[in-house]
C-alpha cells in the first residue's frame, strides 16, 4: 500500500507558482503520492505540477466534485447530466496530464443536492447513463475512476460501500471501481473494516478522513483494523490522507459544513496522518 496527501487541506485550485513548496513537503515528509483537486486547474499548472512531481518521485492522483448548479448525473435536468460526461472528459484530459491514472470523487450525483427523498429508479438509471458515458471519455484516456459513497448529510443517492459496490457492477465498466471514504463509512458502515473488505476488489481508493477531518487517528474515524482487513484482502493502492482546513476550500465549505478549523496546522496534520498510517502499515 503507497500513502497519499490530497491538497484539498491547502486549496481547493492548485496553482504551481502558489503551491510548489506544499508539493515539496508532501514530498519530505515521506508521501508516495499527492492527489490534486482538478477541477479549477490551468492547463500551466497542470504542465508544471506534473513536471514538478517527476523530479521528486511523486505518485499523482485526481479528485473532483460535481457542483450541482451546473452538472448532475441524477438530475432530471438532461442539459445537467449532459454537461457532467462533458466535464468528467476535461478533468480525465487534466489528470492523464497531470500523469495520473485514476480520477476519484463522488459522482454518483451532485455535491450536497438533496432531494428529502431516496433516489428513484429514474435517477439510478440517469446516473448510470451518465456515468458509463462519462467513464468511458476517461478510460479511454487511460485513467480509472473510483466512485465516492458519501454520508446521507451530503448525498441521498448512494451511502454505503455496498450499495456504490452494487451500482459498479451493474454499470459493469472495466477500469470503473470504488473509492471507500473512512469519514463517510464512520457514519454509515455499521463495521467500517468488515464493509471495506467486502468492497474488494471493486475498492480502487482510500480517503483516510477522520471523523472531525482533521487529523487522521486523532479521533473514531480511522479504526485500526482497517488497516489489517486491506492487507487481508490484498488491496496495493493508495490510503491517502484528505483534511480539510475550512477557509481554504471555500468552494467545499457550504456542502461539507466545514464550520471550524481543526487544532492543529496544515502541516502537522500531514506529519501526523503520515505516522499514523505508517505505524499501522
Amino acid at each position: 500500500m503507497k500513502i497519499g496527501m490530497n491538497l484539498f487541506l491547502w486549496t481547493d485550485s492548485p496553482d504551481c507558482e502558489k503551491h510548489k513548496p506544499i508539493v515539496e513537503l508532501i514530498r519530505e515528509i515521506g508521501f508516495d503520492g499527492v492527489e490534486f483537486p482538478v477541477e479549477s486547474m490551468s492547463v500551466d499548472s497542470v504542465k508544471k505540477f506534473a513536471g514538478q512531481c517527476d523530479g521528486l518521485g511523486l505518485g499523482r492522483t485526481a479528485v473532483a466534485v460535481f457542483q450541482p448548479s451546473k452538472y448532475d448525473p441524477a438530475s432530471p435536468d438532461k442539459g445537467k447530466r449532459e454537461a457532467a460526461a462533458r466535464v468528467m472528459d476535461e478533468w480525465a484530459a487534466k489528470a492523464a496530464d497531470l500523469g495520473c491514472d485514476l480520477l476519484s470523487g463522488p459522482f454518483f450525483q451532485g455535491l450536497g443536492r438533496l432531494t428529502g427523498s431516496p433516489p428513484t429508479p429514474d435517477e439510478w438509471r440517469w446516473s448510470l447513463d451518465t456515468l458509463r458515458e462519462g467513464c468511458g471519455k476517461a478510460v479511454k484516456r487511460g485513467v480509472r475512476v473510483a466512485l465516492e459513497p458519501l454520508n446521507r448529510f451530503e448525498m441521498y443517492f448512494v451511502n454505503t460501500l455496498a450499495d456504490a459496490k452494487r451500482f459498479v457492477k451493474e454499470l459493469g465498466m472495466p477500469g470503473v471501481g470504488l473509492l471507500g471514504d473512512t469519514m463517510h463509512s464512520n457514519i454509515e458502515e455499521l463495521d467500517v473494516a468488515k464493509a471495506y473488505f467486502e468492497a474488494l476488489p471493486e475498492l480502487m481508493h482510500v480517503h483516510i478522513s477522520e471523523s472531525t477531518r482533521g487529523t487522521p487517528g486523532s479521533g473514531h474515524g480511522v479504526p485500526p483494523a482497517l488497516f489489517g482487513k486491506l492487507k487481508e484482502g490484498g488491496y496495493d493502492g493508495y490510503l491517502t490522507i484528505e483534511a480539510f482546513s475550512g477557509g481554504v476550500t471555500p468552494s467545499m465549505i457550504p456542502a461539507l459544513c466545514l464550520w471550524r478549523n481543526p487544532e492543529d496546522s496544515a502541516e502537522e496534520i500531514a506529519r501526523k496522518g503520515y505516522k499514523f498510517i505508517k505505524s499501522h502499515i
